[in-house]
């Protein structure tokens, strides 16, 4: 049994303490404004909701220039993101769980809503943050009211609605790497019962990664990490009654980008690449709500959506000699869902439900061998591998309940259950290797594949045909207390589930050899399931100047869903190699807080501590595997190659997961300086600190000298990010009138060099890098 850690809790009887001295300090003073979430399917306050949630208006968000989801990275305790860059993916980890294969044939940990419509494929949640009412961070599992595949937690954001007044606004940025961004919005009203709105904004600037060596023939395209995205919305909301309500949106999200690429250095970003980077993901979204209430008691809601898009690139990097091109990639997903609530008038208040979500995909992925711009024959020996997969689906059927009743005026408590059934399909998808002028016979198994190349030496290698079928009950219990009108006190037990996976790299025909080290089926990833038990206090003290929240957590998960990269040592050719964790325990404790100081003054603050390890893990040597037992030990030594592993399989138990460090903290203090005409001059200064984190589950640390070969150097901090503290400053003026607003930014302003995500090599490991400095001007007007 796992001996508990009690520096969590050590940390919470502290916080308590701070919370009565603050509370014996209270004076008169501003107050804070509240913040009304909607995460219990309900409008509540904040301050009201038993639940781990951060919540952003738009003011905030464009206070902390979040713009696209991975600027939320430090807005919210324990939540980190990194960039698939060769997909051009958000992966987004909450409470070290989360997910690097959220292609079509897998899933992240988080779930992601757009104004109550579920988002399986993550490349349109980078879809541009603007004109947002709120942003919600709910951490934990939300298997009941959320349920699709959340179990680290689910991110939803919410669209500023069509109202009854004319308003309208616009706004520039210019910044560092000739960075033009332009934002516009109108609301208008049409007649009593009905109002539209538009909106739109696109960001552009240019790439920080150089060409270099033979790649400098591409220096007439754009460099990698170079940002072109846009999109506009248009929504309407119609209101033919009092009884009624319906909301309709249709949103384009485009992405003309080049995607990132690592490189060895974070000052000096070049990198000798394969192909000029270039991304084409174009995205249609369609989304709506009908409210009826059907008397005064009961309101009958629809909730749908329909999404595709189509998406397309090319990307080479020089350091791990690999390229890589999605000859096309598609994407077609459905909602409905169906929910019935009584009103909040009543002392058992229950909320019921039907989830309906299915999608198709399709995409062809080829890993030439050469340069782009030439074709596999131009080597002596050249190679073509292509993966096509024309009919990749999911049908995912659920029902649902939670109800709340008020055992007195100050105890509540919650119960609720999900019932999921998962379905998904391969049909006709097909790995294709291609060699030319290679001496010797071609593999055993070989199938002409004519369509490609003119059929020269094509041979398929893998055949995907398969489907899976899972199903689940989840839930969660909760109770609350109000121990008096300013501080709630809950604990909640929850559990969540997250769906199987189909996976590639097998011949389904083939009963040889399907069994993994640890027992499990090499064809499918097993659904991972967790259970989690949290204590949280929701105060707002000083006589409502402040804001104070915490949580204490404690989760297990069963059959955690694991993908790692696998390096060959020899070729250094990478793949993603999927499994289950036996099991994998999180603890830790999260601090919010929100603060007026003055009626000018704010400062805000966020601290987490998290304990993440696995328990019980038999996983894939990721990379260094002729020397995998000098980072973690062998599951069967290798006898004849002394260091190695036989399969490469090694014992992670004990190891720490990936971007989850012990230790964070973040603050941002604003303060307002009236001027003698009515103006105010805003300056803000934020900080944010983060311990050190892995950025595999292997743990690398430093890998001595002569570890792979007589030739190896050695390198330190292998795939570890060391701790910083990253500052941001701006300082704004607001007109008088409320009409405008000029700010000067920026962020990092020390020029950290942070770790986004690693590749690692056969000597010495590149990194995508977070942004280095970046400053900027944004004017505003409001009309």
């Amino acid at each position: 049994m796992k001996q508990m850690n009690y520096k969590p809790l050590a940390a919470a009887i502290l916080l308590g303490n701070a919370t009565l001295a603050i509370t014996a300090f209270a004076a008169d003073a501003a107050v804070l404004e509240e913040v009304m979430v909607t995460a219990t399917k309900r409008a509540t306050s904040l301050q009201d909701t038993p639940l781990a949630i951060s919540a952003f208006n738009q003011d905030t968000l464009t206070a902390n220039h979040v713009t696209n989801v991975f600027d939320l990275e430090g807005m919210v305790p324990n939540l980190h993101i990194r960039e698939s860059g060769d997909h051009n993916i958000p992966l987004i980890f909450i409470r070290g769980q989360g997910a690097i294969d959220v292609t079509e044939a897998g899933d992240s940990a988080v779930a992601f809503y757009t104004d109550g419509v579920f988002g399986a494929r993550a490349q349109g949640s980078t879809a541009l943050m603007y004109d947002m009412e709120r942003v919600e961070v709910l951490r934990g599992p939300q298997g009941t009211l959320f349920g699709r595949n959340s179990t680290a937690g689910a991110m939803s954001l919410i669209t500023a609605k069509p109202t009854q007044e004319f308003e309208a606004s616009g706004g520039i940025t210019a910044g560092s790497r000739n960075r033009r961004a332009m934002e516009a919005m109108v609301n208008i009203p049409l007649t009593d019962q009905w109002a539209v709105r538009f909106s739109g904004k696109s960001d552009v600037q240019d790439g920080d990664i150089s060409y270099s060596g033979d790649s400098l023939r591409f220096s007439a395209y754009q460099k990698y990490g170079a940002k072109d995205l846009s999109s506009y919305r248009a929504s309407s909301m119609f209101k033919p009654t009092e009884a009624v309500s319906w909301f309709l949106s249709y949103e384009k999200f485009l992405n003309q980008g080049t995607g990132n690429i690592p490189t060895l250095d974070a000052g000096d970003r070049e990198d000798d690449s394969l192909a000029p980077g270039a991304v084409d993901l174009d995205s249609d979204a369609w989304r709506t709500r009908l409210d009826w209430d059907l008397n005064s008691d009961l309101t009958l809601s629809y909730i749908g959506g329909y999404t595709e898009f189509s998406q397309s690139q090319i990307w080479g990097s020089g350091h791990n000699g690999t390229l890589r091109e999605t000859v096309y990639s598609t994407h077609e997903a459905t909602q409905h869902e169906f929910q019935l609530k009584n009103s909040d008038d009543n002392r058992l208040r229950w909320t019921a439900g039907v989830f309906l979500f299915e999608e198709e995909n399709s995409i062809r992925f080829d890993m030439p061998h050469g340069s782009w711009g030439g074709t596999p024959q131009d080597s002596a020996d050249g190679t073509l591998s292509t993966f096509i997969q024309p009919d990749r689906g999911m049908e995912s059927e659920s029902l649902y309940a939670q109800g709340t009743y008020d055992i007195t005026d100050n105890f509540r408590v919650t119960l609720g259950a999900r019932y999921t059934d998962d379905e998904r399909y391969d049909n006709g998808g097909r790995s294709i290797d291609c060699t030319y002028d290679v001496v010797g016979a071609l593999p055993t198994v070989v199938a002409q594949a004519s369509d490609l190349n003119g059929g020269q030496g094509c041979y398929v290698r893998q055949y995907n045909d398969m489907d899976g079928n899972w199903d689940n009950t989840s839930g969660m219990g909760r109770l609350e207390y109000d121990l008096s009108d300013d501080v709630m006190v809950f604990v909640s037990f929850a559990t969540g589930w997250k769906s199987g996976v189909l996976v590639d790299g097998q011949n389904s025909s083939d009963t040889n050899g399907l069994l993994d080290k640890a027992g499990n089926n090499k064809l499918t990833q097993q659904p991972e399931e967790n259970e989690s038990l949290e204590i949280g206090v929701k105060s707002t003290l000083l006589n409502g100047a402040m804001t104070l929240n915490a949580n204490l957590f404690f989760m297990t998960y069963e059959d955690m869903q694991v993908t790692s990269a696998v390096v060959d040592d020899v070729t250094g050719e990478s793949t993603l190699s999927k499994t289950n964790a036996g099991e994998a325990s999180m603890e830790g404790l999260e601090v919010e807080m929100n603060w007026k100081v003055s009626e000018g003054g704010l400062l805000t603050g966020s601290f987490a501590y998290l304990s993440a390890e696995y328990d019980d893990f038999i996983g894939s040597a990721g990379a260094f595997q002729s020397s995998a037992s000098t980072f973690n030990p062998c599951v069967e030594p290798d006898l004849a190659s002394p260091g190695a592993c036989v399969d490469g399989a090694v014992i992670l138990d004990g190891n720490t997961l990936p971007f989850s460090p012990e230790y964070a903290l973040s603050l941002a203090y604003t303060h307002d300086f009236m001027l003698a005409n009515g103006a105010i001059i805003r300056p803000r200064v934020s900080m944010s600190y983060q311990d050190e984190m892995f950025l595999t589950q292997e743990n690398y640390g430093d890998r001595p000298a002569g570890t792979i070969d007589a030739m190896d150097p050695g390198e330190s901090d292998v795939a570890t990010q060391e701790a910083y503290s990253k500052f941001d400053v701006s300082v704004s003026y607001l007109s008088a009138d409320e009409k405008w607003t000029v700010e000067g930014f920026i962020n990092n302003v020390t020029d950290e060099e942070i770790k986004a995500d690693s590749q690692i090599g056969a000597y010495q490991s590149s990194y995508q890098w977070a942004p280095a400095r970046e400053s900027g001007v944004r004017v505003f007007y409001n009309f």
